[in-house]
């Protein structure tokens, strides 16, 4: 997955659910400094989830802190091996 698909559904979501638009100059930004509460966060992700077919453990979710985490982390668990 690249940056740009991950852009292309993330920013949509931020927008529908927060109602601030995302750039990606955003990307390294805290979901808290992007005005993400942790429900918002937890909505963005499961959709996240949803799009790109793919699960994120509880324990896991925990230590993403930024939409780029969030992509790097998707991105190795859709990876081929």
């Amino acid at each position: 997955m690249t940056e740009q698909e991950f852009i292309a559904v993330f920013a949509p979501l931020m927008e529908e659910i927060t109602g601030n638009v995302f750039t990606q100059d955003q990307l390294d930004v805290t979901f808290a400094d992007l005005d993400i509460d942790s429900l918002n966060q937890i909505e963005i992700i499961n959709r996240i989830e949803d799009e790109f077919d793919c699960q994120i453990e509880d324990s896991t979710l925990r230590t993403i802190r930024t939409p780029r985490g969030l992509l790097d982390h998707i991105s190795k668990s859709i990876s081929p091996a």
